[in-house]
């Protein structure tokens, strides 16, 4: 994507968080003896600059101040680090880097954070067990199999681990899929042909930081379904669906085609299962069928507490390319307003599922 682009949707993208900006809202709930914080944390150290001009977190924070303005919550906002000092109260927040030592497991430091405010009497929406889910896909594979859900066989390696006998141990064979164990929308996502190619990413992940990769048995799938889930029900789905003959991503990044409309009925009992054996109220599976065929039992991909979701196309785009869906940033019928439309959506209904008590104070 050119710069001219990347400065056209991201002045898109502000222009609608602008629109819905609920300033009344704010001022109605913002209280500052408010037992009920909402934490912008802004991707603390960095700038408020760089979480405006990057990232769809500024989008999410509004709508979350939406919501509880909406649900008639009041609220008191905390920035950045100062969350440090809040006890006995109810945090909301999105989840998003946090990371004020700089550490290079940026999803480590979120969590040393999350966890030490509730041993504080802090009440987390997301909880951290829920948020633990979020980019630590080897912590989300542990969880995987402790509960029965049923996932590729993957493997998890660290720098000590014997490579060659590791994957001929388990019966491995090339090529796999290689995960980086923070990455997110298909990136840290890697194809490897050899023993030599993943001994030498390996390599390079090491010196960035990454002490675990996933190795992955490849299904030979061409679409996989993504499933949000709010409170128990799920709330948005559609397929990714890859065109192309080999294997790749199917991520919408990659020109993948999408499908709103079908759903494999006879396993929406298992993919809701699956949630609720991972006690997320809120998240979204990336599930798929080896050989793309329905009639065998789905595997779980990965699950996130925190999620980008592509909206349905708009009227005038219904019978287009999602690609020219997803490239219309201005006006009524564009991408960008609908993107906005469904977060607001969600997050009202993530608060409802929160269950946070309506209040003034």
């Amino acid at each position: 994507m050119s710069v001219t682009s990347k400065i056209k949707k991201r002045t898109a993208l502000l222009a609608e968080v602008a629109r819905r900006f609920p300033l009344r809202g704010l001022i109605a709930h913002r209280q500052p003896t408010s037992t009920t914080v909402l934490w912008l944390h802004h991707r603390y150290p960095d700038s408020w600059l760089g979480f405006i001009g990057s990232g769809d977190s500024v989008l999410k924070d509004v709508a979350l101040i939406n919501a509880l303005a909406e649900a008639d919550i009041d609220f008191r906002v905390v920035s950045g680090n100062a969350i440090g000092s809040i006890t006995n109260s109810t945090i909301v927040y999105s989840i998003d880097a946090y990371n004020p030592n700089r550490l290079l497991n940026y999803s480590a430091s979120l969590m040393t954070t999350l966890r030490q405010l509730e041993a504080q009497g802090n009440t987390l929406y997301p909880s951290a067990d829920e948020a633990e889910l979020w980019e630590n896909k080897g912590f989300m594979h542990r969880r995987f199999d402790e509960l029965g859900i049923n996932s590729p066989e993957t493997l998890i390696i660290d720098r000590h681990t014997d490579l060659g006998a590791t994957l001929d141990g388990a019966g491995f064979e090339f090529p796999l899929l290689v995960k980086e164990p923070h990455s997110n929308n298909s990136q840290g996502v890697h194809k490897i042909a050899s023993i030599a190619e993943l001994q030498t990413l390996r390599r390079r992940l090491e010196h960035d930081g990454a002490n675990e990769l996933l190795v992955q048995r490849l299904l030979d799938m061409r679409r996989d379904l993504r499933v949000t889930m709010i409170g128990g029900e799920i709330v948005h789905h559609y397929w990714r669906i890859n065109t192309s003959d080999e294997w790749m991503p199917t991520t919408t990044r990659k020109g993948s085609q999408v499908d709103f409309v079908s759903f494999p009925e006879q396993w929406r009992s298992t993919i809701v299962g699956a949630m609720d054996k991972l006690g997320l109220r809120n998240g979204a599976f990336d599930v798929c069928w080896d050989a793309d065929d329905l009639d065998t039992e789905p595997y779980f991909l990965e699950v996130s507490p925190a999620y980008t979701p592509n909206p349905a196309p708009t009227a005038p785009f219904a019978e287009r390319p999602y690609s020219d869906f997803k490239a219309q940033s201005f006006g009524r019928d564009s991408y960008t307003a609908a993107f906005a439309e469904l977060v607001f959506d969600l997050h009202r209904r993530m608060v409802a599922a929160w269950g946070i008590a309506s209040h003034r104070t």
